[in-house]
């Protein structure tokens, strides 16, 4: 990841990274600490990550940030005056989230809260993590002006996020952008997620059940996720403030597909056993997404396949 190491020599110091303790803020911390220093990572819980407490080089950088809490929000921003921030905190996303009140609160009004301090201070790019989630029962390759259909309340908590910044870009005309990212997968991934789960059974030569064959996912590579949140913190500018961008490979892989591809590349005997897992409600049978957008304005692409993917993971993981 050459390019995206330079990216992060331009980005304006301090950098916030709200989230630190999720999967892809954890991520991105490790790599902003690999050429900076001026780096912060917040997290509400940050005792209790697994993530950072097998990480103990980074703990230094860690602050407890409950985004909830207005008091603590300002005291950190107001001390530390972050001019990069990134957004990944984030609730709902996995099936034992379901507490309502405090998705909606989590995913938006906390937004509310931490750009109206950020106003104050000033700063350079604000970053916000969106999700596929957004465009729900229209999930067929969709362009970031489609028509959005939420189909659970994280998705509806993200589109309004998403509403959020872009009326801080066009009306306010603040440096926001909202990401909208697909199935992203990779080290650190939570438990019980699907290709964390592949990786856990494959080193014992095993697989695990699976849902519906039929059922797809734009699996990407969190390097390549991670890139282009650099890069749209870097290129920012008075056009495109406000705007949105799918972060997506453009190529939609059935269950049956990578079940497979799992048993080719990690030379399993097995066999794939299939609907013996419930769907979840918002599986489709035709997701994916279409990043052509970042490509044009901000040189984004998604580069890693999922067979490298899938090894890269493995050997992060078992060397």
């Amino acid at each position: 990841m050459s390019k995206d190491k330079s990216f992060i020599n331009k980005l304006n110091g301090p950098i916030a990274v709200f989230g630190a303790g999720g999967f892809i803020g954890f991520n991105l911390l490790q790599k902003l600490l690999e050429r900076r220093q001026d780096v912060l990572g917040l997290s509400h819980d940050p005792k209790n990550s697994w993530r950072i407490k097998e990480s103990p080089k980074i703990q230094r950088y860690i602050q407890r940030c409950d985004v909830l809490n207005i008091l603590e929000l300002k005291t950190i921003l107001n001390k530390y005056k972050p001019q990069t921030i990134f957004n990944l905190a984030a609730y709902g996303a996995y099936s034992d989230q379901q507490n309502i009140e405090y998705i909606y609160s989590t995913n938006f009004n906390s937004t509310i809260s931490i750009i109206e301090i950020l106003k104050r201070n000033g700063f350079k790019a604000y970053i916000h993590a969106g999700s596929q989630s957004e465009y729900g029962l229209n999930s067929s390759g969709p362009f970031e002006d489609n028509d959005l259909i939420p189909n659970s309340h994280y998705a509806v908590a993200k589109v309004a996020s998403h509403y959020l910044i872009k009326y801080y870009g066009l009306v306010e005309k603040l440096p926001v952008i909202h990401l909208r990212f697909y199935s992203v997968y990779g080290p650190w991934e939570e438990k019980g997620r699907l290709i964390k789960t592949i990786i856990e059974k494959a080193k014992n030569k095993k697989l695990p059940d699976f849902v519906d064959p039929n059922v797809t996912h734009d699996f990407i590579y969190i390097d390549d996720v991670i890139e282009a949140i650099i890069i749209s913190a870097v290129k920012v500018n008075k056009k495109i403030f406000g705007e949105v961008f799918n972060v997506a490979t453009g190529k939609k892989t059935s269950i049956k597909e990578i079940a497979f591809l799992a048993k080719k590349i990690f030379r399993l005997t097995v066999q794939p056993k299939f609907n013996r897992m419930q769907n979840r409600l918002w599986d489709m049978a035709d997701w994916y997404g279409n990043s052509n957008k970042a490509l044009k304005v901000l040189g984004w692409q998604a580069k890693v396949s999922l067979t490298e993917g899938l090894i890269k993971t493995y050997q992060h993981k078992y060397g």
